[in-house]
């Protein structure tokens, strides 16, 4: 359901922003003119930010576990920022298993907070059908105009809107997600396993690998999942399960227990539980993933051209991942500006100073780091340009650098290197979506599916499906072939079928604006 708010609290809302538009604009006004006059404006208009503007308590809300030094760093940033946001800081995190989930109980029961981290694998496209995030149209520009100056510059805004406002605020990185096979090169190198990576790259070659990977170290987790990595589909909704094949070019909507390489995918997973290269209890067991990786305990994933190129944290000496990419001559889309973003909350009663604090990010190297990486010679130190742990620190153990939702945070233009990250990096990344016409933008990117006229049968199916995917995916639904079944039965029985045809609907009247 979508949010209400009475006529009072909008009214209430409404008049509160006019004051703080006025206030603010006078504040800018003679921001601007006094910085024209110095030749910068942050340093001389701060004492009067800081006299004109309110106290207030920005919530914000981010991903995974919450590091020890958390609190310490962002009031450190508030110090930092008095003088020109005059505001506090109270950050929550949700841990990963928990956050889609969490979230959306959030915003259907009307918490009040002030932005928080999503993206397309979080669940975005639930929040945003359920107007759980603000119209930013107006105070996007106003209160941060170079935030918005990127994004036209970028051209990604049209991913952030939803019924054609803009209601998320995107990072800006190019990538692609072209599928990569990673197992443990050391382990593999030990045991005698030898790859032909010339001619490896299909899901027999993975299915033997994974197999010698099992027998050599059977007291090792070998992959905790299986996944759809061939054909050249681009998935349009997660939580539905919807794809589009990206070769063609009228975008018929797909359910992804309709495609064979899904098919494929899911028996994998089934076949794999069954002969423990999945273990019995992955559901169960909540170790974050990258903490059983970094150590070791899981031995080859599912990678991506910036996960096989980054380094990890590894606690054993010698590690280091090896990798293939797959199915090279297929159609791969590059990563959706959604990939990570931040979005202010319906309920925000602060977003104008929110998204003064998200300009002042997109100018300020040292809020950035401040932001990024911590407190200098507590949470990191510098090596000439490079942010790296303090002594007796790693991934691991780490009290702020690695936090979760940094992502949707990420300014090309103030990056360090990192421990995981090189020395043009993301250059790399940018210029490897580029190497390949076959790694392209979906035709459908900017596109933002209405559910309004049908948001029962969307719950329904986002049930069926989700519930579904997340035992086959691992191999416990029980008989792959039964489960697809139920899944095609039970939302055909929930109306999905109306779903589908509002879907395409939508799709082709986007397509056919497009072409005008």
């Amino acid at each position: 359901m979508a949010i209400k708010q009475s006529n009072l609290q909008i009214e209430i809302k409404k008049k509160r922003r006019e004051t703080m538009k006025k206030r603010t604009g006078r504040v800018l006004c003679a921001a601007t003119l006094m910085g024209m006059l110095a030749g910068s404006v942050i340093p001389v208009c701060a004492a009067e930010n800081g006299d004109s503007l309110d106290p207030v308590t920005l919530h914000f809300i981010f991903y995974g576990d919450k590091k020890s030094a958390t609190d310490e760093v962002w009031d450190a940033i508030a110090d930092y920022t008095r003088d020109t946001l005059n505001c506090d800081y109270e950050i929550q995190f949700i841990a990963g298993s928990d956050y889609k989930d969490k979230l959306t109980v959030m915003a259907a029961t009307g918490d009040v907070w002030d932005m928080n981290f999503d993206s397309n694998w979080t669940g975005i496209t639930q929040m945003m059908a359920k107007d759980a995030y603000l119209n930013l149209d107006e105070l996007l520009p106003e209160y941060a105009p170079d935030l918005y100056a990127k994004y036209e510059e970028t051209g990604v805004l049209a991913s952030a809107k939803n019924k054609g406002h803009i209601v998320c605020l995107p990072w800006t990185q190019t990538m692609n997600n072209r599928p990569f096979f990673q197992w443990r090169g050391d382990l593999g190198e030990k045991a005698g396993i030898e790859v032909d990576k010339d001619n490896f790259g299909t899901w027999e070659d993975i299915d033997k690998l994974v197999y010698q990977m099992h027998e050599a170290y059977p007291d090792r987790y070998v992959i905790s999942k299986s996944q759809m990595i061939s054909g050249g589909w681009a998935e349009v909704d997660a939580d539905m399960g919807l794809y589009i094949n990206l070769s063609d070019p009228e975008c018929k909507i797909t359910p992804a227990e309709e495609i064979p390489d899904y098919v494929t995918a899911m028996e994998y997973a089934e076949k794999w539980q069954k002969d423990g290269i999945i273990w019995k209890d992955v559901l169960n067991d909540q170790t974050d993933r990258n903490a059983l990786l970094n150590e070791g305990k899981i031995i080859t994933r599912w990678g991506t051209h910036e996960f096989a190129h980054s380094k990890k944290n590894w606690v054993e000496d010698g590690a280091y991942w090896d990798f293939v990419e797959v199915y090279k001559d297929d159609l791969y889309a590059n990563r959706s500006p959604l990939a990570n973003a931040m979005a202010i909350s319906a309920t925000s009663e602060n977003p104008e100073r929110t998204l003064m604090f998200l300009n002042q990010l997109e100018t300020d190297q040292k809020l950035y780091d401040m932001v990024q990486y911590g407190i200098e010679g507590e949470t990191y130190v510098l090596n000439g340009e490079r942010a790296e742990y303090p002594e007796g620190m790693d991934g691991t153990n780490s009290n702020y650098m690695g936090w979760g939702g940094q992502w949707a945070l990420w300014k090309p233009q103030y990056m360090r290197p990192t421990g995981g990250y090189t020395d043009n990096f993301w250059e790399e990344e940018a210029e490897y979506a580029a190497s390949s016409d076959k790694n392209l933008y979906s035709p459908l990117e900017g596109f933002s599916f209405d559910a309004t006229d049908v948001k029962t049968e969307v719950a329904q199916r986002n049930q069926i499906f989700g519930d579904a995917q997340k035992l086959l995916e691992v191999g416990l639904a029980g008989d792959t072939d039964t489960a697809l079944e139920k899944i095609k039965t039970d939302s055909e029985g929930a109306g999905f079928k109306s779903v589908l045809d509002e879907y395409q609907r939508q799709i082709d009247e986007f397509l056919a604006a497009k072409d005008k």
